[in-house]
């Protein structure tokens, strides 16, 4: 299960390869022909979107919803995944797998924890931008 779902003491890792999966953002970068114009629309999103998608994985929880619960995961680990944010990803498929198995317990502070990795990943994300443009 991912730090973030286990406890929050448990370090992320202060290094983009233990967030991020680099094959993928090359990947999108060759798409756009070693430009970062794609790589960053896509950031964009992730940006907008995640906060919500954190937000419905709470919502689920809170209501005790292990069906939304799984689906929020689920829709949070498509983004993730697609972008390369994977540390991310395998939270949010921890959570989906919570959901199928009946349950919303994912432990104390989930919200910050998710928060959390959510600002690491996007930071991560950021300096490899940065540094393709540099």
């Amino acid at each position: 299960m991912c730090p973030a779902l286990r406890d929050e003491s448990v370090p992320l890792g202060d290094q983009p390869q233990d967030l991020l999966d680099l094959a993928t953002l090359q990947n999108l970068v060759d798409l756009d022909d070693g430009g970062s114009g794609l790589l960053s629309e896509m950031i964009e999103i992730f940006r907008e979107d995640t906060p919500r998608r954190i937000h419905d994985i709470l919502a689920a929880a809170a209501k005790g919803d292990a069906l939304e619960f799984s689906h929020a995961g689920h829709a949070l680990k498509g983004g993730a995944g697609a972008l390369g944010a994977s540390a991310m990803r395998r939270c949010a498929a921890d959570i989906e797998a919570l959901g199928r198995g009946g349950s919303v317990d994912a432990g104390p502070d989930l919200g910050s924890r998710l928060e959390a990795l959510f600002a690491d990943s996007l930071a991560a994300l950021e300096a490899y931008v940065a540094a393709l443009d540099s």
